[in-house]
């Protein structure tokens, strides 16, 4: 029986398991943060009906952790999910795929580096990744759709009463409004229900939007995977032939580390925490860590821009009334003057989450049911418009060892991140964007930010383990393997050759972990 230790329990390192296992191996995951219920109604009711954000799901700050610099005004540590099931545990749900053009933009565009693989070559998996996660969806009313061997596995979640409004303004000045693709059961779909339209995705009660503990809990059911929570892995160790021998890991709680040998070991740890953990696996022959003899590791970083506008209407659309993601526009992914600036994903998403809405209107203190009501009053005829960009790599977006250590005395992670002339270009399209919006859509009040470093990453965090023909150009192989080393694979966006266009990342992500679980059954059989 083959082995394999995987570092992460999130959707990538979810994947990879589930495959392997259906094939007779034995896989253990280690996660660093607690147990997460599932289906996640227990979230749902401590989030949504109370309030509350419980300590039980949050790691103590010397054990997760970063530090930070640069331009990018968020905390980038709460954007990831240390959890079991990792970050999709409470996401979104929005799966497009990327287009055939985010892979060569180098050729097409002189900006960044082609992949080592094409959009065909990957479009099998995107078709298996859509099956194996329930996507929703259809292409029949998006024009600028990448091309597809079958269909979505679901129907698609019509557009709202709003969004048929807007489509309709929109179409009559050139732009298309369409449906989105996303990973949430628009009918009953391998033991998931179909929506019910709760409205709070994120969080979704009922295991309706996708969440990676769906898999997880069927391969531990084999008895043939093992998680284990709250548990740290420090090292990767290598043997002098190239090999890694084990995992060197220690629980949170516990006073030394011991080691885990495997047959394959996966690191699938999030873009950040992947490539501190390569770093940090320091030895006579990797001097400046495992992968990192071109000095790729931690460089490539980039995440995605997105910034976001809002509008009044002098009509209600009735915002928020529909909970999951409704209208989008793919039509400027990849726009004539790409290369001056990046693509643009337009999101008209009819949602109103409830600790957004406390926010907005202020209302966090407020304790008259009339005044409550008062504020709201407007909701219906607001909307919200987010500019999805793309980003490219520069030598100012990076990750490498921080000063500050963790209570095991491991350099954390320090992220760099400053917007560049690319950046600031691609913000100026944006705006114009929103100004060809605003005349099309015609609201009685509408406003957008000036400030383009002022920006969401939507915790898309990729490129820091880049996948490359030549290892002098990259980590990993388009497989996945860690250049020069025999059984070592990293996962997840971290393999990414910089962004994703300007489409969520997931999908692909999801796409690649299939196409690596298959190499890596063909390599090393059951």
């Amino acid at each position: 029986m083959k082995t394999a230790a995987i570092a992460g329990s999130g959707i990538v390192a979810t994947t990879i398991a589930y495959q392997l296992v259906q094939h007779g191996w034995q896989v253990t995951l280690f996660e660093k943060g607690p147990d997460y219920p599932y289906p996640h109604t227990q979230q749902y009711q401590e989030k949504i009906l109370y309030l509350y954000n419980n300590p039980a799901w949050k790691l103590p700050d010397d054990i997760r952790g970063l530090t930070q610099s640069g331009t990018y005004k968020r905390n980038i540590d709460g954007e990831r999910g240390m959890v079991v099931g990792g970050s999709a545990t409470h996401w979104w749900g929005v799966t497009p795929r990327m287009i055939p053009e985010d892979f060569r933009t180098r050729t097409l565009f002189g900006y960044g580096e082609d992949w080592p693989i094409t959009y065909d070559e990957l479009e099998p998996y995107y078709v298996r990744a859509e099956r194996f996660i329930g996507v929703s969806g259809t292409t029949e009313d998006n024009p600028f759709a990448p091309p597809r061997s079958a269909p979505y596995p679901l129907p698609p979640f019509a557009l709202s009463y709003g969004d048929k409004i807007l489509k309709e303004r929109l179409a009559a000045h050139g732009i298309v409004l369409h449906t989105t693709p996303q990973a949430r059961t628009r009918l009953p779909y391998d033991g998931r229900p179909g929506c019910a339209n709760f409205g709070v995705c994120h969080v979704c009660p009922i295991g309706v939007r996708y969440s990676p503990t769906h898999h997880l809990q069927r391969a531990v059911a084999t008895g043939r995977c093992e998680v284990r929570p709250n548990t740290t892995v420090r090292r990767v160790l290598m043997e002098s032939n190239g090999r890694a021998r084990a995992l060197l890991v220690q629980e949170n709680e516990a006073a030394t580390p011991y080691e885990f040998p495997a047959d394959v070991i996966i690191i699938a740890a999030g873009a950040i925490e992947s490539a501190r953990l390569l770093l940090l696996s320091r030895d006579a022959r990797y001097p400046d860590g495992v992968g990192n003899h071109s000095g790729w590791v931690g460089r490539g970083l980039t995440f995605h821009h997105i910034w976001s506008s809002g509008l009044i209407f002098d009509e209600p659309l009735y915002t928020g009334r529909v909970g999951p993601a409704t209208g989008r526009s793919f039509q400027f992914l990849n726009p004539e003057t790409r290369g001056r600036h990046g693509g643009i994903n337009l999101g008209l998403d009819d949602r109103v989450d409830l600790r957004w809405l406390l926010g907005a209107e202020n209302l966090w203190n407020v304790r008259d049911p009339e005044e409550i009501v008062h504020r709201m009053s407007d909701i219906p005829f607001k909307r919200g418009i987010n500019f999805h960009a793309e980003s490219i790599p520069s030598e100012d977006k990076y990750v490498t060892l921080s000063e500050k250590k963790d209570r095991f005395g491991d350099p954390m992670a320090h992220v760099h991140y400053e917007s560049d002339a690319f950046d600031y270009a691609t913000f100026e399209y944006a705006q114009a964007l929103f100004r060809r919006l605003v005349e099309a859509l015609r609201p009685k009040h509408a406003r957008m930010g000036d400030d383009p470093d002022r920006f969401n990453s939507g915790a898309h965090h990729m490129g820091t383990c880049r996948m490359s023909e030549r290892p002098e150009a990259g980590v990993v192989d388009s497989f996945g393997r860690v250049h020069g080393t025999r059984n070592l694979f990293v996962g997840g966006g971290a393999v990414f050759v910089g962004g994703s266009g300007a489409v969520q990342p997931t999908l692909t992500m999801v796409a690649l972990a299939l196409r690596t679980a298959d190499y890596l059954l063909d390599q090393f059989g059951t």
